[in-house]
């Protein structure tokens, strides 16, 4: 039996009550699982598994909320220069290091200059970051290659001391300024308490006891057999025991699936054409069956749970295809639109080597074949995937790119990852007045006025984002707020419920 406690306080029993009712709080530690260790530095590791662990350490200047809002963490506050590419970051007074040092500007700064160069999971952050200097000790300046909306939303990375050893082996000793703190590490365990010092001033009663275990398959093991007490849908192979009593949270994660077109076929070159197509998909419908339902559908390169999606968003795509079609000088003949005697005809490129994804071109080729259009899906392994996307050999093709959690609709349409031989010089324009944007009204509008332009002559179609879990025991309450770069966030916070199998009794009246 477990019960989710809204608000809840400790009696001198050791009882919690809520209500009614009246549990055992049961105060064992959290136990979680670590595979894959290449380093303990945050900033230079390469395994995903490594990163969530860490994530409890260390803190960044920002975070992300469960709204998909950027929440100050490490920054006080923070100003845009009228130029769109400069952030004046104001830290935030009283935090120290599990150490007892001082959490100062230099402290940034060093972080950005290793992390730029430590090739590890914050790379592509650390590629739009220019400059960076430390104004004072409580100020810091970072200058971004081009515009982009929300830098803030950019700053999630955990910021590392300068005072300590650097390194990107094992022999790195993590420290942070996070609610929980760095003990020890033998050949089978990591140990992390709370840390009394925390500039949020609540700290957990538990320590956190972290299992080195061999691989992911090792991870699932020890979870149904209740040896640790949460783990993410990125760590299963064959999934969870249906015998063990689990509970899950969703997260909408940065990894989104579209449809590329390439703007030099003549296939797809003409702007009706895309349009038309972006109005036959059904979206939905290859969440359901070709994503496994592990998705959300999106019209654009923003999560659409998140705060800034607006209904007028929503409504700016409308089924006028086969009108679009018309447009483009298609006729309908057989079947299968025509124009001059010839059929439209397409090739959809795709990875053979990822079962999703074939899923959803062959989806697509068979709802637009319904339709009229002929698609030829082409199924190559990932070196020809990739070799054929430089050298312009499609019509269309299937990918998947993380676009970042700073609400940049314009993804992939830099100079950098402009993958579809498409001019955006207007639309990079557009994204440049979002960046000096503050109000979260007039950034709502003036992402609305993007997506009215974008699906006006759309280079690319957003399908879906992935979602993720965290997927926890039956017994493990506060689990709020995780977000998929963090998916145990606030971990502090978590409570135990019926972990030995005791049972909650009601209060009875005397």
């Amino acid at each position: 039996m477990s019960l989710s406690l809204v608000a809840c306080n400790k009696s001198k029993e050791g009882y919690v009550e809520n209500g009614e009712l009246v549990v055992i709080q049961d105060y064992s530690d959290i136990n979680l699982g670590i595979y894959g260790i290449d380093t303990l530095n945050p900033v230079a590791t390469k395994s995903r598994s490594v990163q969530k662990i860490m994530n409890i350490i260390y803190e960044p200047l920002f975070t992300i909320d469960e709204n998909g809002k950027a929440d100050p963490v490490l920054a006080d506050s923070h100003s845009v220069s009228e130029t769109g590419t400069q952030i004046t970051i104001n830290l935030k007074n009283g935090v120290k290091w599990h150490d007892g040092t001082n959490f100062t500007a230099e402290d940034v700064t060093y972080t950005l200059s290793k992390m730029r160069d430590a090739g590890g999971l914050y790379g592509k952050i650390s590629s739009k970051i220019h400059s960076f200097t430390a104004v004072d000790k409580k100020t810091v300046v970072i200058n971004f290659v081009n515009k982009e909306p929300s830098f803030e939303y950019l700053l999630t990375f955990p910021i590392i001391p300068r005072h300590t050893a650097y390194s990107e082996d094992a022999s790195y000793v993590p420290m942070g300024t996070g609610s929980y703190k760095f003990v020890s590490s033998g050949g089978t365990e990591m140990v992390f308490e709370p840390n009394s010092i925390w500039h949020e001033g609540e700290v957990s009663e538990r320590k956190i006891i972290v299992r080195i275990l061999r691989d992911k398959q090792s991870v699932v093991d020890a979870f149904n057999v209740g040896e640790i007490d949460a783990i993410t849908s990125d760590d299963l192979v064959e999934g969870i025991n249906q015998k063990s009593k689990s509970h899950t949270k969703t997260m909408v994660s940065e990894k989104m699936v579209f449809l590329g077109f390439n703007m030099w076929s003549d296939a797809v070159a003409s702007k009706e054409i895309r349009n038309a197509i972006n109005g036959f998909l059904d979206r939905k419908k290859i969440v359901e069956q070709d994503a496994y339902g592990m998705a959300v559908a999106t019209n654009l390169s923003i999560d659409p749970t998140s705060w800034v999606n607006t209904k007028q968003q929503e409504e700016v795509i409308e089924n006028y295809s086969e009108k679009l079609m018309e447009d483009a000088g298609y006729a309908i003949k057989d079947g299968i639109y025509q124009k001059d005697g010839i059929n439209l005809s397409t090739r959809l490129l795709v990875n053979s080597e990822n079962t999703q994804r074939v899923n959803v071109a062959e989806s697509i080729a068979a709802t637009l074949h319904v339709a009229g259009i002929n698609v030829v899906v082409e199924k190559v392994a990932y070196e020809e995937y990739v070799a054929r996307i430089a050298a312009d050999d499609f019509d269309m093709f299937i990918g998947e790119t993380e676009v970042g959690a700073n609400m940049n609709p314009a993804a992939m349409l830099t100079d950098y990852d402009n993958y579809f031989n498409f001019d955006a010089t207007e639309i990079v324009n557009t994204i440049g007045r979002l960046s000096t944007l503050t109000d979260d009204e007039e950034i709502k509008k003036q992402i609305n006025d993007f997506s009215i332009l974008f699906y006006f002559d759309p280079p690319y179609l957003p399908l879906y984002f992935k979602t993720e879990n965290v997927i926890y025991g039956s017994y493990v309450s506060g689990i709020e707020k995780p977000v998929s770069f963090d998916p145990f966030k606030e971990i502090e916070k978590w409570y135990f419920y019926d972990k030995d199998g005791k049972e909650s009794k009601e209060k009875t009246d005397e």
